[in-house]
């Protein structure tokens, strides 16, 4: 297992520097920070690569792109030009040989701030609408099938995720593991039992502690603090043989460089 950081582009030295104020080599890079993006409203994959050969001539390794957020009326079909700019940018961040990404397919959709007992999302399986997130998914998942390139969704609801997978198979329909999960009172310690090993594809390390029932009802606390054993979380990871990376996030009052030294300490010879 590796340990890297979040970021976004700006220059090449600058992001080696907070790549070595860090201590990391490699990143999950925000595909909308990438020069070019702006302008064709997707990532092309020219513009990556640039980007890729100057950060590889700092030692830096671009090991993830982190995939925009769409929104809730494109995942609900009803901004088809706003998919297709997102499938996009799938297939030129895989044409690039990128290892990962970070999906955060359904954020437009959670209920963040109010609670909805058994509806995390405010269009769960069942729903008119349904069909239509998975009309989404098999636009992306398609996307990412043509290039193998591996999506790490970003989706707490266990029960969901799954049905998803069985309505949208693919190698590459996975899932980015990340304690956050317990605010959807889900047990975040056993991520081989609940996802299976072969669907995680990008891992978070945060922790927090929660104090209600809604999804932002928590405190952002340091990894070795809170309601997450994320000793344990590590150790889970490493004996199912994951080797892929690992990211920390929603630190608190933590600084990176911090989480990663703790993250680093959890695993032999990182």
């Amino acid at each position: 297992m590796r340990v890297g950081i979040h970021a976004g582009y700006s220059s090449g030295e600058q992001l080696a520097q907070q790549c070595r104020e860090a201590d990391v080599d490699e990143v999950f890079l925000s595909a909308d920070s990438v020069p070019g993006f702006q302008e064709g409203g997707h990532l092309a994959v020219d513009d990556l690569t640039k980007v890729q050969e100057e950060l590889a001539a700092l030692g830096i390794g671009i090991a993830g792109i982190i995939l925009g957020r769409p929104s809730a009326e494109a995942v609900l079909g009803k901004v088809p030009d706003e998919t297709t700019r997102f499938c996009e940018t799938i297939r030129a961040a895989g044409s690039a040989g990128v290892e990962s990404t970070l999906f955060y397919p359904m954020d437009s959709l959670l209920h963040f701030h109010e609670f909805h007992e058994g509806r995390p999302l405010m269009v769960m399986p069942g729903d008119e609408e349904w069909s239509a997130v998975i009309d989404f998914y098999r636009a992306v998942v398609g996307a990412a099938d043509a290039v193998g390139l591996p999506l790490g969704c970003h989706l707490w609801a266990v029960e969901v995720v799954h049905e998803i997978w069985e309505a949208v198979p693919s190698p590459n329909n996975g899932v980015t593991y990340c304690q956050g999960m317990q605010l959807f009172d889900e047990d975040p310690h056993t991520p081989a039992e609940t996802w299976g090993m072969d669907k995680i594809h990008f891992a978070h390390a945060r922790n927090q502690v929660r104090h209600g029932p809604a999804l932002m009802d928590h405190k952002e606390v340091p990894l070795e603090s809170g309601d997450v054993d994320m000793a344990r979380c590590v150790r889970a990871l490493l004996d199912a043989g994951y080797e892929g990376v690992i990211v920390p996030e929603h630190l608190g009052p933590q600084s990176t460089a911090d989480a990663v030294a703790y993250l680093k300490s959890l695993i032999p010879a990182a």
